[in-house]
């Protein structure tokens, strides 16, 4: 029985040396990866041009503080479902700070879209988390909110919600009502099937989806949410 024990604990133990490797190579490896001091530019502290490294599009990037409070409750709710509020209505400071949680999901979808070849093979699949690790490490949670913001695709080769803003409604980030910060918040998921544009019903359904999920996570209240989806959905001509 003792010798049996003995080969059991053996193995685990060796089981954990193994994994204690591999955690270590996913921590400290780069060979391979994207380098993170490309996407710095994404989180900016002033205003300035960018070019995405894998669109290869330019767009401008804004500091977090100037995406604005209701854009980024908009995007919490739309696209990071791992946020869980502690109180109702948590001030700008909480959702920029963000809860450890949130910052490994954002690392983990900035990481994705930083593997610029569309496959899925298991090697892409390796490579992505351990980007997502390096991004974790290297970013603050505010920085993180910016990379995503800055690099998300919003449709009509739109990349980023400051060109977003302006093409839509011809407002900067952070002049943008709840209304329409929902709108561009649900372009995220599916550009193209929620365009204004082509399926204007499909873009109002999103939107109020998106306004009905900050008021879930008590980023609005109840009352915000009833005037946000009254609010008629009015873009810019294409």
């Amino acid at each position: 029985m003792w010798r049996a024990l003995k080969t059991c604990l053996a193995g685990l133990s060796a089981i954990f040396v193994v994994l204690a490797i591999g955690l270590a190579c996913l921590y400290f490896d780069t060979q391979g990866l994207p380098n993170t001091q490309s996407l710095d530019q994404f989180a900016p502290t002033i205003t300035g041009r960018v070019t995405d490294p894998c669109l290869n599009s330019q767009s401008i990037a804004l500091p977090v503080e100037l995406i604005g409070h209701n854009l980024i409750s908009a995007l919490f709710a739309a696209e990071i479902p791992e946020y869980r509020p502690a109180d109702p209505l948590p001030d700008y400071l909480e959702l920029v700070t963000l809860h450890e949680p949130v910052s490994v999901a954002l690392s983990a979808r900035i990481a994705r879209t930083m593997m610029c070849k569309h496959t899925n093979s298991l090697d892409r699949h390796i490579s992505e988390i351990r980007f997502e690790v390096q991004l974790y490490r290297r970013f603050s949670g505010a920085e993180l909110i910016a990379i995503f913001a800055n690099r998300l695709y919003l449709g009509d080769n739109i990349v980023g919600v400051e060109s977003a803003s302006q093409h839509y409604f011809h407002k900067e980030p952070n002049q943008l009502l709840i209304s329409e910060s929902a709108f561009i918040a649900g372009l995220a998921r599916h550009p193209s099937f929620y365009s204004p544009y082509a399926h204007p019903d499909r873009a109002l359904q999103r939107r109020n989806e998106v306004i009905d999920a900050m008021a879930h996570k008590y980023l609005i209240s109840g009352t915000e949410a009833a005037i946000a989806k009254a609010t008629p959905l009015v873009v810019e001509t294409e």
